[in-house]
C-alpha cells in the first residue's frame, strides 16, 4: 500500500499547473461539446426534458391497483414511447401518476385516456374524474431555465459572501472557483453523454453546490488553524499539511455519500436516476475540486502576501 501512504506526502500545491491544466482539459472538452451538439449554440448543446420543451402533462389517479412498469405498458401501447412517468400525489393528496409526453393531439389524448381507464379505471372525485391534462408551452420551458439560472447565480453569490466573512476574500474566490468548476463539468458531462436534463438534475446541481462549499471548507478550516502555528513556513507547505490531514476525512465523506448514491442510480426509478446521475458527478467533481481548485487558487493569491514572500525566498536561500 505503498501509492496510499503517497497520497498522505505528496507535494500538491507543487503541481499546481498540472491540476488546473487537468481541470481546463475536462472543462473545456464539456464546453467544446455543447457548442458541437448547439450547432454554434452552446444553450442549444443540452438534450432537454419535457420540463423545458413544448409537450402534454397529464396527471391522474385509478380506482384499481397499478405500477409504473403497468402504466407505462398502456402509454406504450397506444404509440407513446417518449413518455416520462412518474409516481406523484393529486390534488386531494390521493396516490397517482403523472405522464409527460410530446404534444398529444385531441384524438391521442383521448384515446390515451380510454385505454388507461379500461386498464385501471379513472378514479373519480366530487368535481368530476381524477384526471388532468396540460399543455406545456416553450414559455413554461424558459421559465424553468431562467428560474434555474437565477439560483444558480444567487447561490454563488451566496457562497462568496459567506466564505468572504468566515475566512477571507482570497478563500472565497477560490471557493467559488471550485464551484463554477463543479458546474460546468456537471453540464459538460451532461453534453458529452447526452443525458436528458429534467428539473431533478437542476436540483441535485444545487444540491452539488452545497456539498462541494462543505468539502471546500473543511480544508479551508484546517488551513485557517494550521496558519498562526506555521507561521515563517511556506503557504504552500503549510496547505499540503492541512490537506493531508483532512484527506482521510474527505474520501470517507465521499465515499459514503457516493454509496447510497450508486444505489439511487442503479435501483431507483427514472426520476431519481436522473438525481442519482448528476449528484454522482458532482460529488467526484466536488471532491476533487476542494483540492486540486479551491486551495491551489486560495494558495496562489496568499503567497503573494509580503510575510509568504519572505518565507518563499528563504526557501529557496536554504537550497542553495
Amino acid at each position: 500500500m505503498k501509492w496510499l501512504r503517497g497520497i498522505y506526502s505528496f507535494d500538491y500545491m507543487g503541481h499546481k499547473k498540472w491540476w488546473f491544466l487537468l481541470s481546463a482539459g475536462i472543462v473545456c472538452a464539456g464546453v467544446l461539446s455543447l457548442f458541437i451538439r448547439g450547432g454554434g449554440n452552446p444553450v442549444n448543446g443540452l438534450r432537454y426534458g419535457l420540463e423545458f420543451k413544448t409537450g402534454t402533462r397529464v396527471t391522474v389517479s385509478f380506482d384499481k391497483p397499478w405500477t409504473l412498469a403497468e402504466v407505462r405498458s398502456v402509454v406504450g401501447g397506444q404509440g407513446v414511447t417518449t413518455a416520462v412517468i412518474q409516481e406523484t400525489k393529486s390534488d386531494s393528496g390521493a396516490r397517482a401518476v403523472q405522464i409527460q409526453t410530446d404534444t398529444l393531439t385531441p384524438s391521442q389524448e383521448q384515446k390515451l385516456r380510454d385505454a388507461l381507464d379500461a386498464r385501471f379505471t379513472i378514479a373519480s372525485t366530487p368535481s368530476g374524474k381524477a384526471y388532468a391534462s396540460q399543455s406545456v408551452g416553450a414559455t413554461f420551458g424558459r421559465d424553468v431555465i431562467t428560474a434555474s439560472y437565477k439560483a444558480v447565480v444567487l447561490a454563488l453569490l451566496l457562497i462568496l459572501i459567506y466564505v468572504s466573512i468566515r475566512f477571507e476574500w482570497k478563500f472565497a474566490i477560490g471557493a467559488v472557483a471550485a464551484e463554477a468548476h463543479d458546474l460546468l463539468v456537471v453540464v459538460g458531462v451532461y453534453s458529452l453523454v447526452g443525458r436528458e436534463v429534467t428539473t431533478a438534475s437542476i436540483a441535485a446541481v444545487l444540491t452539488i453546490l452545497g456539498y462541494s462549499l462543505y468539502d471546500t471548507v473543511i480544508v479551508f478550516d484546517r488551513i485557517r488553524e494550521n496558519s498562526p502555528r506555521m507561521t515563517r513556513s511556506r503557504y504552500g507547505d503549510m496547505v499540503n499539511i492541512s490537506i493531508w490531514e483532512t484527506l482521510t476525512r474527505s474520501i470517507n465523506t465521499t465515499l459514503t455519500t457516493l454509496i447510497p448514491v450508486l444505489c439511487l442510480l442503479v435501483f431507483g426509478g427514472a426520476t431519481l436516476k436522473d438525481f442519482a446521475f448528476a449528484l454522482l458527478v458532482g460529488i467526484v467533481s466536488g471532491a476533487y475540486s476542494s483540492i486540486f481548485v479551491a486551495s491551489p487558487i486560495a494558495t496562489i493569491l496568499k503567497e503573494r502576501e509580503p510575510q509568504y514572500r519572505k518565507a518563499i525566498a528563504r526557501s529557496k536561500e536554504a537550497r542553495v
